[in-house]
C-alpha cells in the first residue's frame, strides 16, 4: 500500500484492513513503551554511576 493509497474511510469500512492497522498501531505502542523503558533504566544506571 503506497502512502497515496491511504484512504482511512476505506479502511474502517474493510475489517481485514481495519484488523491489520490496529495490529500495526498495537506493536508501535508496544514496541514505544519498551524503548521508554529500557531508556529510562539506561539513564538511571548512568547517573547511578553503575555503567
Amino acid at each position: 500500500m503506497n502512502i497515496r493509497e491511504f484512504d482511512l474511510e476505506d479502511i474502517m469500512k474493510d475489517p481485514d484492513k481495519r484488523a491489520k492497522l490496529y495490529l500495526y498501531l498495537a506493536g508501535a505502542m508496544i514496541l514505544s513503551t519498551v524503548a521508554i523503558v529500557i531508556g529510562t533504566i539506561f539513564f538511571i544506571l548512568r547517573v547511578l554511576k553503575i555503567i
